[in-house]
Parts: C-alpha cells; sequence; structure tokens
C-alpha cells in the first residue's frame, strides 16, 4: 500500500511540475523554409537579384535544404522540388529560443501536440517541430555553437544584400483574431497593430509580437492559400529597395511600391514560382 502511495505521489508531483514548466525566450525570427523549383532559380533570385550570399547546404528529411544568408541569425533555406509551382512551396517558419528541450516541456505542459521532438538536425541546431492551428508547420531552433549556422558568423554577409533584417512574417491563417490562443496564451505574443481599429468590425490585418523581441508575425484575411507566407524584410528608404531591384533584374517581376493598411511603404515581389518576398519601411508614411 506504501509504495502505491509513494508511486500516486511522484506522478501527482509529476503533473504539478509539468504544468509550472516556464516557457524559455523566443529571441526572434530564425527561418523560412521552401520549396524551389531549382537550384538555379535560388541563386538567381535570392543571391543575384536580392544579394544573400548562398551559405551551406545540408541534408534533412524533406531533401537537401539550401542556405541563403540574411544575416548571422535568420536565413532562407530552400528544398529543390521541380514541381514547386503547383504545390504548397510553404515548408516551415522557425523562431530562434534559448532552450528546445524546455520548450518542449512546456508546449507538452499546454497540451500542444509534438509532431517531431527535440532533436539534432543534420545542420547540428537542435530543432522542435509542432504545427498551429491553421496547419502550419512552426519550428523551434536552438542554435548549437557548432552547428552550420553558428559556424557561418561573420561570414556570407554580401554587401549587396537589398536589405539585413526579416521584420516580421506574414503567416496564412485560416480565422482572424485579435487573441489567437496558441500565439498570444501559449506563445505570448503580444497584438501591436489591428486593422481596422474598431473592435466591432473584423479584423483584416493582425500584427503580434514575438515576446521577447522587436520581430513580429502578421496576419492578413484569411484565404485558402497557405502561399501567402512571405518573409518582410526592413529597409529605410522603398525607393531605394525599388531602383537598385529596377537596376538589377533581368527576367524578375517588379512591381510598384504602395502604402498598405498600417500606413507604411511597402514593396511587393515573387519570384518565377510565384512565391512571394515583400519590403517595408519601419516608419508610418507621411505625404
Amino acid at each position: 500500500m506504501k509504495k502505491v502511495y509513494f508511486i500516486s505521489f511522484l506522478l501527482i508531483a509529476a503533473l504539478c511540475a509539468s504544468q509550472n514548466v516556464v516557457r524559455p525566450p523566443i529571441w526572434g525570427i530564425a527561418k523560412m523554409t521552401y520549396l524551389i523549383s531549382s537550384e538555379q532559380l535560388a541563386n538567381r533570385y535570392y543571391h543575384l537579384f536580392l544579394g544573400f550570399d548562398y551559405a551551406f547546404s545540408y541534408p534533412s528529411e524533406e531533401g537537401v535544404r539550401l542556405v541563403y544568408k540574411v544575416n548571422d541569425r535568420q536565413f532562407l533555406e530552400f528544398i529543390v522540388d521541380s514541381e514547386a509551382k503547383w504545390k504548397n512551396r510553404f515548408v516551415s517558419v522557425s523562431f530562434e529560443t534559448k532552450d528546445c528541450n524546455q520548450m518542449e516541456q512546456y508546449l507538452r505542459s499546454k497540451s500542444v501536440v509534438i509532431d517531431s521532438p527535440s532533436h539534432l538536425d543534420r545542420a547540428g541546431n537542435k530543432v522542435l517541430l509542432v504545427h498551429d492551428p491553421s496547419g502550419l508547420a512552426v519550428e523551434f531552433v536552438e542554435y548549437m555553437p557548432a552547428s552550420l549556422h553558428k559556424r557561418s558568423k561573420g561570414h556570407f554577409l554580401s554587401a549587396n544584400r537589398i536589405s539585413t533584417r526579416i521584420h516580421h512574417v506574414g503567416l496564412f491563417t485560416t480565422e482572424m483574431n485579435d487573441a489567437p490562443s496558441f500565439y498570444t496564451q501559449i506563445l505570448g505574443c503580444k497584438l501591436v497593430t489591428r486593422y481596422p481599429q474598431s473592435q466591432a468590425e473584423v479584423p483584416k490585418m493582425l500584427y503580434f509580437q514575438l515576446p521577447d523581441c522587436a520581430e513580429m508575425i502578421e496576419n492578413y484575411s484569411p484565404s485558402n492559400d497557405q502561399n501567402f507566407c512571405h518573409p518582410c524584410f526592413v529597409t529605410p528608404d522603398i525607393q531605394e529597395v525599388f531602383y537598385k531591384l529596377k537596376e538589377r533584374r533581368t527576367v524578375e517581376k517588379l512591381g510598384g511600391p504602395m502604402v498598405g493598411k498600417g500606413k507604411r511603404w511597402l514593396l511587393n515581389l515573387t519570384n518565377a514560382d510565384e512565391t512571394k518576398v515583400e519590403f517595408t519601411e519601419p516608419y508610418i508614411a507621411t505625404f
């Protein structure tokens, strides 16, 4: 009988401990990963046109990942698939966390389904994979000192980069919600911008600040297209970005700058697969 009581005590203690797991810091946007129809397209568009250096490649379950470097902590990764143009090209968004193992324990304590437990990937980082309520793959990554990403520090930072930071990620959503439980109640994101501002109207655009940094998630009017998912790069001057890209382009599409619902200058582009890239100024537009 004493043994039964002791085991029960341990189970209750373990349950209480799991409910008190603290979420580790989320330090920002680490990666966005896409399918792309060819290695040549990746090089032509992301290196020659946008100016990001190819840094390295590594194998994964989905295929070899081609890695282009935005800065020492942010990357774009591509998996070649000749049929990419006709598929959902978005593979995953990755957020950097201080402790991947602790993040897994925390998410389990919140009843989040873990699709791939914390493990070392083939680049040498600890990664953890879940899916958000809209079905998007959300990865948490802890950059390890000996990983390919960390070893690239200070390298592959071309002076031709059209931007040096991902400002926010636009993520597909099936339902616009001022307080989506996964992102706000569990991850700790904070709603910072809403359009329209009136709570009496259904939101058409939402910005959520990641909890421990200045980077954000954008939700825009829901659709059935996961290919809405995109990186948005920050620049102090959209006109200069537009002009540089005008000079660099060969066959690339180049739309015109516009003022978005957040009252900032924007530039929206797509590659030959129709995968979106966005640029924004950090300031409210004035005329």
